[in-house]
């Protein structure tokens, strides 16, 4: 992907509101349910965590998903410049397409959220390494698989794999990390109640993709709808769909308490919702694709926080 210097990008200037926009700031919104999930989780196991490395942690995981998101705009411009089927989720924040930052501001802000990471990574190396090391580890796989989801040379989004990698990030990565930034201990117990958000926000990038199937298929994104195709893609997003209220419950084996089964039941309710419309062909229509996509991503992010009350009832 090369800078264009044709008329597609001449007259566009730098607004705070492009700023905004191109930030993407509700989609900060996973990552985070995640992170605060866990750590409250380990709250109510009854330690206390530092406040320092919390907020660190915080700062660290919004910028790697603002690096994430920013370096996904300036390499997928091409594919969001042609697309004319997106939705309110999907085909990235239409901030360079229609003009509201240069292109370039896109990957320069890029680098920068990485560079401020970086700064975030010295806090943490001078006052909390030697009580969490393993920290460093798992913020690196994080930033790595983040980073270049879309940017070369990996770009993982266009070989197929870029939801899967997600789905671990935002999902089992943050909790198992979460949890170990306030305990001091990997706990294994995070890897499955992770499970739910990771399949869900799998799904979110899943959904997002039906929109844009013909704008991606068009610059080679290979993604897993493009290598699919659109039916058997949306079979894939049904089957993750119908595991992830199951995955709750099956928390159960490993110390969370059974009101899961309760508290659990909105996430059972919009994976319903979603996958109904998805088997009567939503991912082909432009209003049950928008459906579909804003059901998917409060199922995401209730699939984390609903895990809360069921360890605070279990400590009652």
């Amino acid at each position: 992907m090369h800078e264009p210097t044709d008329s597609r990008q001449v007259g566009a200037g730098f607004s705070a509101k492009g700023f905004l926009v191109l930030s993407r700031l509700p989609f900060l919104l996973p990552g985070l349910a995640a992170l605060v999930t866990s750590v409250l989780l380990a709250v109510i196991d009854g330690y206390d965590p530092s406040i320092g490395l919390v907020s660190l942690a915080i700062v660290g995981i919004v910028l790697i998903m603002l690096a994430t998101y920013y370096l996904n705009e300036y390499f997928d411009y091409e594919g969001d410049l042609i697309n004319r089927k997106f939705i309110q989720f999907s085909g990235g924040s239409r901030a360079l397409p229609d003009k509201m930052v240069p292109r370039s501001f896109a990957r320069v802000a890029g680098y920068g959220a990485i560079i401020a990471l970086v700064a975030v990574a010295l806090a943490y190396l001078l006052f909390y390494f030697e009580d969490y090391p393993l920290l460093l580890p798992l913020a690196l796989f994080g930033a790595f698989c983040g980073v270049f989801y879309s940017s070369p040379p990996f770009q993982w989004a266009y070989q197929g794999i870029g939801e899967i990698m997600i789905g671990g990030c935002y999902g089992i990565l943050t909790f198992v990390s979460g949890y170990y930034l306030a305990t001091g201990e990997l706990d294994l117990r995070m890897i499955l109640i992770g499970m739910p958000a990771a399949l869900t926000i799998f799904c979110v990038i899943v959904a997002n993709e039906f929109p844009d199937y013909e704008a991606d298929k068009a610059v080679n994104k290979r993604n897993i709808i493009v290598r699919l195709g659109l039916d058997k893609g949306s079979k894939v997003y049904v089957a993750a769909m119908v595991s992830t209220y199951p995955f709750m419950v099956s928390s159960i084996m490993v110390g969370v308490s059974p009101l899961i089964v309760l508290t659990g039941l909105p996430v059972l309710l919009l994976c319903v919702g979603t996958v109904y419309l998805t088997l009567k062909g939503g991912y082909v229509d432009r209003q049950r694709q928008i459906k579909i996509s804003a059901l998917t991503l409060l199922a995401n992010l209730t699939s984390c926080l609903l895990f809360i009350p069921a360890f605070y009832l279990q400590g009652l």
